[in-house]
């Protein structure tokens, strides 16, 4: 952050709330009574008598639709920038806002944690790239990646959301798969401790599958342009779709997305001892097991040169039943439209509402679900009333 020295006071915590109460158009007492804090313990608070609780700083952001970390802050400062870079479809830049929208919200609900002592533990930090091509770059990283993930050439999870659980398991980063709307692929974004990838489940799970990759790529190489948070301005790099991507860290990032998902090595083994370009039986096999589409294996069996030109377009032209029916089709149809929260900072929320710290209204902005539906699901469980003496308390739904 770029920050002035001024000490927060509770007096100056008073006043921070006072000001939002006054723009609310709420009186203090229909104010409080809609946090469900008694008027005269606000009344108190606001003259000094007695502090804020944690608790109830966070119920005041949220009736005034403000980041609790405003009101928290110990000095006055310029809202830290996040790096963010986005990979879109052709002619679709206005979604990209709605998108950002969606990932400010986790922004701001990783930094009202932080606050609170609630951050991440880790973060994914950017390797440095060779000096050579995007695309030589992108196999580096690829390269890299897998074996800090200790696979090797083996391979990765092959339904989406496994691989994302995977992923933020071992890199600490978080994955949120969301129905936006069509036009955008997904976001990568840096801030703070916080690295996040937002995946489109409005496009193809196979399309998911190779920008869930394609993003990681992003992060690793630190490529975006720098916004502000906390005010909602955003400068964005909009990435180039798959066939126009012109840019050096579109090229790496496409480069990065086919290693990482289909090494060449592991595609050698299985085409070898054959004659010929591969058949339609072969080809469904692989797009089966690495779930990726069709003109990325055989984009990616060209560039690799384990197929010339005309291999490559040949595979591109197959059609058949067997190719349409591979495996894994039937998940990949029910992946569309589906929706992943990122369970890192879902457990930081969890966590942090467990011990007082956050109401439960944040977690249920991130779940996109009611607030008191999911009160029930986070409550204690109730224990039946014993019926006889000796008889186990069962435990109510």
């Amino acid at each position: 952050m770029y920050l002035t020295n001024m000490a927060l006071t509770t007096t100056m915590l008073a006043k921070r709330i006072l000001d939002l109460i006054q723009a609310s158009g709420m009186t203090q007492q229909d104010f409080a009574k809609a946090i469900g804090l008694d008027p005269t313990a606000l009344s108190k608070a606001l003259s000094g008598k007695r502090n804020f609780k944690p608790l109830e700083i966070a119920l005041i952001a949220d009736q005034a639709g403000v980041p609790a970390q405003h009101l928290l802050s110990d000095e006055v400062h310029d809202p830290e920038p996040a790096t963010v870079a986005a990979r879109t479809q052709p002619q679709s830049s206005p979604v990209v806002e709605q998108a950002l929208g969606r990932a400010f919200q986790m922004l701001e609900l990783d930094e009202l944690l932080c606050e609170l002592g609630f951050g991440s533990k880790q973060a994914l930090r950017t390797m440095r790239l060779p000096d050579a091509s995007p695309y030589k770059q992108g196999e580096f990283l690829a390269e890299k990646m897998r074996d800090r993930l200790g696979v090797s050439v083996a391979d990765l999870p092959r339904d989406i959301d496994d691989l994302a659980t995977d992923l933020e398991a071992k890199l600490g980063i978080d994955v949120a798969i969301e129905p936006l709307t069509r036009g955008l692929d997904g976001l990568a974004v840096t801030h703070r401790k916080m690295r996040l990838i937002l995946v489109s489940s409005s496009i193809r799970a196979t399309r998911q599958r190779y920008t869930l990759a394609h993003e990681l790529a992003h992060l690793l190489a630190g490529d975006g342009t720098r916004i502000q948070v906390n005010d909602n301005v955003a400068n964005v790099q909009i990435d180039e779709n798959i066939t126009c991507s012109g840019t050096p860290a579109e090229k790496r990032a496409q480069a990065f997305a086919a290693a990482f998902l289909m090494p060449a090595a592991a595609l050698r083994s299985a085409l070898a001892g054959r004659s010929g370009p591969p058949s339609e039986e072969v080809i469904a096999e692989l797009l089966g097991r690495y779930r990726v589409s069709l003109d990325a294996l055989a984009f990616r069996l060209h560039n690799a040169r384990i197929v010339d030109a005309a291999g490559r377009d040949h595979i591109r032209r197959m059609a058949s039943v067997r190719i349409s029916l591979r495996d894994g089709r039937t998940a990949d149809l029910q992946a569309r439209h589906d929706r992943r929260r990122p369970e890192g900072l879902l457990s930081r929320a969890i966590d942090a509402y467990a011990n007082g710290r956050i109401s439960i209204r944040p977690i249920a902005d991130l779940m996109d679900e009611d607030p008191d539906d999911l009160l029930g699901d986070l409550a204690p469980p109730r224990l039946a009333p014993v019926g006889h003496a000796g008889t186990e308390p069962a435990l109510m739904p």
